[in-house]
């Protein structure tokens, strides 16, 4: 396996992307996230609470591993813990919603809809700042959202809200109607702060968990004003959705955004669906070859994956199909960019 040193910057490479334009290599973005500041010797709890502490562990990770997006995470209940709900913050692991503030749908009184002021969100902002200072010139800090459903569902409790979307869909639509003006404060800061605007995260609206019928409902009208709103800041969102989605990959394209993010899903199979509508992010699984390697299996799913992608007209970025687990050897990480270096490398001369 040959691999060729880069020849453009991620922010040149992301750029011409986006364009259509050629491209020295495959954009390549693993989901390193918290666990990126073991790299520098520290918690997770750290780097969730200090923003000194995140900024230190990507531009440590950017500049070993010189992957093409920095993006700047801590949990998906980071909207939530700042509309009200109460987190327990651990050493070695991502904070938790232990119990939802809404324990009846009359608490809504409890929360409140949240601004850039509220909970950890401001640890997001000022890291971003810090990353932007060092290493902006190269790579942008990116600032995804927790999209409404997963927010709403992290304030009622999961099971709560599941019976809720049947029994009471009115109380549901309020609630998310609260979630999804949270979600637009933390875009309009993330602009704010210089980061570029991310895109939307929606781990609770899984396959796994809910329906196509349940999603146009109560995740699609949500999403579809996000995307919208994102769009005021000259900017297109992507979509993150955890599990298997083959049964919401139409609905999730009607919302509009620009690019699928998948975790559990055959790539020929959702290649041949999407047709190009828009580009396609993933799936290296995170909780198989990237947390048990071999170094050998992760270059054959790389490559496989490249090989299946190679002529997809949406465009195609080589990444995990979700956050690398805190436990994942960083020489993963690095055979994930080797693979995009060999396998992914195109004929490219610099203008």
């Amino acid at each position: 396996m040959k691999i060729r040193e880069d020849i453009l910057t991620p922010k040149e490479r992301n750029k011409a992307f986006s364009e259509g334009k050629p491209i020295d290599r495959i954009v390549c973005t693993p989901m390193l996230a918290s666990s990126a500041v073991y790299l520098i010797g520290k918690k997770i709890k750290e780097f969730q609470l200090n923003p000194e502490v995140m900024a230190e562990s990507h531009i440590t990770a950017y500049k070993r591993f010189r992957y093409d997006s920095v993006g700047l995470c801590t949990h998906c209940a980071i909207i939530a813990e700042a509309m009200g709900a109460k987190l327990t913050y651990l050493e070695d692991d991502v904070a938790r919603c232990d119990e939802p503030i809404l324990k009846s749908k009359d608490d809504l009184d409890k929360i409140k809809i949240s601004t850039e002021k509220d909970g950890k969100l401001w640890v997001l902002y000022e890291a971003a700042q810090i990353v932007n200072k060092e290493i902006g010139d190269e790579v942008s800090p990116s600032i995804s959202t927790p999209g409404a459903f997963t927010t709403a569902a992290t304030l009622r409790g999961v099971e709560n809200f599941a019976r809720d979307l049947y029994k009471d869909p009115e109380f549901c639509h309020k609630l998310l109607r609260m979630t999804t003006e949270s979600a637009k404060n933390h875009i309009r800061a993330v602009a704010a702060s210089g980061a570029a605007i991310g895109g939307i995260a929606e781990p609770i609206a899984s396959g796994n968990l809910i329906g196509p019928k349940i999603f146009e409902e109560f995740v699609s009208p949500y999403i579809k004003e996000l995307v919208e709103f994102m769009k005021t800041f000259n900017t297109s969102a992507g979509l993150h959705i955890c599990g298997n989605v083959n049964k919401l990959i139409e609905p999730m394209i009607a919302t509009g955004v620009s690019t699928l993010s998948v975790d559990r899903i055959d790539l020929q199979v959702l290649k041949e669906k999407v047709a190009g509508r828009t580009k396609i992010l993933g799936n290296i699984d995170p909780t198989q070859e990237m947390l048990y390697g071999p170094v050998e299996k992760i270059h054959e799913a790389c490559k496989r994956a490249i090989d299946i992608m190679k002529d997809y007209e949406g465009g195609y970025i080589l990444s995990t199909g979700c956050d690398i687990s805190p436990k994942a050897p960083f020489e993963y990480v690095q055979a994930m960019m080797d693979a995009a270096r060999s396998y992914g490398a195109y004929e490219y001369i610099r203008q």
